[in-house]
């Protein structure tokens, strides 16, 4: 069963995930090339001075990147559950009800993961080549709140294309607004070091909200 509906949800999925992976590929090649660029007309050190001096990681073009992307999978997955009826027939399949939630979520933070790791991947390998590890893990940490705001977009999207109620819906999407803002307001690279575990966190917890969603469309609360 677990397995006919991870199908199901990549069926519905695999479009936007596979040009979400383009999407991301494409931008990390893009960073690549503006510091391989600067590095042929300047040379290496200066990279590094620009980095050191001036706060500048070079990968500020990925920035909302993970954003639209968690935004795209979330309703590619869980529109057509309430557009097309699906959700009533899938809640009356032989299977306990938060488990068919819990795998619809992780099938869709799975793909999420694996299109952030393998951008992640190769800004990482690249900068490895040509910058030292400080430096490296600098960049990375700078990126990891925008990751995390890509997971928490596609957890609130989820829980609106699930929820049944019209006035339900505004709420999540303003409540998900000024969450996703807290995610952009530091524009220092690592000024969410301090922050990484309650991010995790946090995004466990959001993952509730689908849930709630659910048992209110089963228990009729439809607009």
């Amino acid at each position: 069963m677990e397995k006919a509906l991870i199908l199901k949800e990549w069926i519905k999925t695999r479009m936007v995930f596979l040009v979400a992976l383009l999407l991301a590929v494409a931008i990390a090649g893009y960073s690549i090339l503006m510091m391989n660029r600067l590095i042929e007309l300047k040379g290496v050190y200066h990279l590094w001075l620009i980095m050191l001096l001036k706060d500048n990681t070079f990968i500020d073009i990925i920035k909302y990147v993970p954003l639209v992307i968690g935004i795209a999978l979330g309703v590619a997955q869980m529109a057509p559950e309430m557009s097309q009826k699906r959700l009533k027939l899938t809640l009356h399949l032989p299977y306990p009800q938060n488990k068919l939630v819990m795998l619809m979520l992780l099938t869709g933070l799975v793909e999420l993961l694996v299109i952030f790791v393998v951008q992640a991947l190769m800004i990482a390998i690249y900068d490895l080549t040509i910058l030292p590890h400080e430096l490296v893990t600098r960049v990375m940490l700078t990126t990891l709140p925008w990751y995390f705001a890509g997971f928490t977009s596609y957890l609130f999207v989820t829980a609106i294309c699930l929820e049944g109620t019209w006035w339900r819906r505004v709420i999540l999407a303003l409540l998900g607004i000024a969450v996703l803002m807290i995610y952009f307001l530091q524009a220092a690279p690592e000024a969410y070091n301090g922050m990484i575990i309650i991010m995790i966190i946090f995004v466990i917890v959001i993952s509730i909200l689908s849930f709630g969603s659910v048992v209110r469309f089963k228990e009729g609360r439809q607009d």
